[in-house]
């Protein structure tokens, strides 16, 4: 496991510490052996099991770029079309991220004319067909469905060309390959998550509990499982199968979960650990607002039942994203326009709402208004929310920490797109200096911080008081004028 990731475990190991395995939940060494029988692994024992050999033999992959993807022969004749719509999203994302860098000048001409072919062919597959092929476990898909030596080669290409990093600039010696596997169900994915516990003893605190049944992902060593489905609200605490489709309401969050889920990695994998999460967090947002036109996960934001919370220098008290997270109970007021417009609506809102709460605030832009739970109070916060300034900054009770929580999330969000669109005032020049700051974020020898001034005029990413020469104080004020 990364850094990150082992953070991420050992968090919601502690925030799951107290859930009962008692008589009426979810019995774990059960579900574990019941992946095992169908998988033809009931006589192994622990450390005998090679899960590579598992994926051979009973998933088909497919190599999108620099992801690749492993999905269940088992799962094709239903579930065929979530394979395809998730491998074509996953394309999609790697062409906004293309066009972030575009304002670079590099020649993108070969590399798009990749991507176009390998998106093409797979937008062109039949839900059904994979499931018609023999033998498909272990095959890649380009195999199973023959797709011509065209598709191939610039598969291959690609693959090559985004797992260095070209795409933002960078020329990284060994091509990332990020794994996922996708998990149509949700019997199949807490099967999953049971099997990792029953193979090693040492996981079984954080994976053999109930809460696994509202899980939205997990990890197999270096392959992060995905769940495409929900569980059912309400259901019983043994009931660990019952699942509803993620796109009921909204035709393609099941691919918006998966994309954000991706990118996210994608960054902490591109930009190591020297870039805090909750930026990284805001890169992924921005992608998949870019791409389906909203953000409708459930992924980030007010997760206090699940996740404690963690402080770091980008956003005090922010989420780390990427977790043991599940579905949202309910809409909250932030995710009513679902994040269209970047959330700029709600923060002007909380900006206002803000206005005369803290009687000791000298930058008035900086102060902002957050509910409390019940809805019927507000409590002063402030910024800096960005940079290490914000370190030392407090924040609102408990009470009010899941508007607190949300707002953050449409905070990194909303900056950032700031940052890209309107920072340089002509839309054009914001574009041209983002895609520069991008390329610097990966240099391990730089600073976060020190980025931004190497790329914004020595402008800092923001002060203790968020004022109007830091980048973070010009975004208020912007913010500010909004309606």
């Amino acid at each position: 496991m990364t850094h990150r990731r082992v953070g991420l475990a050992l968090c919601a190991s502690l925030a799951l510490a107290g859930i009962s395995w008692g008589v009426g939940g979810i019995q774990h060494e059960k579900v574990a052996h019941d992946f095992l029988t169908q998988h033809g692994l009931a006589d192994k024992k622990p450390g005998e099991i090679d899960f590579e050999t598992v994926l051979a033999q009973h998933y088909v992959h497919g190599r999108f770029g620099m992801f690749e993807v492993q999905f269940p022969v088992a799962g094709l004749e239903k579930r065929g079309g979530d394979f395809r719509d998730c491998a074509a999203a996953l394309l999609a994302v790697q062409e906004k991220l293309l066009d972030w860098d575009k304002p670079s000048g590099r020649d993108q001409k070969a590399l798009r004319a990749d991507l176009k072919a390998v998106a093409d062919w797979v937008k062109g597959w039949r839900p059904g067909a994979l499931a018609k092929v023999h033998e498909v476990g272990g095959k890649d898909v380009t195999a199973a469905l023959n797709a011509p030596d065209t598709v191939v080669a610039a598969s291959q290409r690609l693959s090559q060309s985004m797992g260095k990093g070209e795409a933002l600039g960078l020329s990284r010696e060994s091509p990332l390959c990020l794994r996922m596997l996708l998990a149509p169900t949700r019997k199949e994915f807490v099967e999953l998550a049971a099997f990792i516990g029953w193979s090693n003893p040492e996981f079984q605190a954080t994976y053999w509990v109930d809460s696994v049944a509202d899980w939205s992902t997990c990890w197999i060593q270096d392959l992060q499982v995905i769940a495409l489905e929900y569980s059912t609200a309400g259901h019983q605490p043994d009931d660990y199968a019952s699942g509803e489709s993620m796109n009921e309401r909204d035709p393609t969050v099941m691919q918006q979960q998966v994309v954000q889920f991706s990118v996210q990695r994608m960054f902490e994998q591109l930009f190591g650990e020297q870039v805090p999460s909750a930026f990284i967090g805001g890169l992924a947002m921005n992608l998949v607002i870019d791409q389906f036109g909203e953000i409708n996960t459930r992924v980030d934001g007010d997760m206090r039942a699940r996740l404690a919370p963690r402080r770091e220098v980008f956003i005090p008290g922010g989420q780390s994203n990427g977790g043991f997270l599940p579905k949202n109970s309910a809409e909250t007021r932030w995710r009513e326009d679902h994040g269209r417009d970047h959330f700029a609506r709600m923060l002007h809102l909380a900006q206002k709402e803000g206005e005369g709460l803290d009687k000791t605030l000298k930058n008035r832009v900086a102060g902002f208004g957050v509910r409390s739970d019940k809805g019927g109070s507000l409590a002063p916060v402030r910024a800096p929310f960005l940079g290490a300034a914000a370190a030392a900054s407090q924040g609102p009770p408990d009470e009010f920490q899941g508007d607190f929580a949300e707002m953050l999330r449409g905070y990194k969000c909303g900056f950032i797109w700031w940052l890209q669109t309107k920072s340089m005032g002509a839309e054009k020049g914001s574009k041209e200096k983002f895609a520069q700051l991008l390329e610097k974020l990966a240099d391990p020898k730089l600073e976060f911080e020190a980025a931004f001034t190497g790329v914004y005029e020595n402008a800092p990413l923001s002060d203790v008081e968020a004022g109007k020469e830091s980048l973070e104080g010009k975004f208020l004020v912007w913010l500010s004028h909004q309606k």
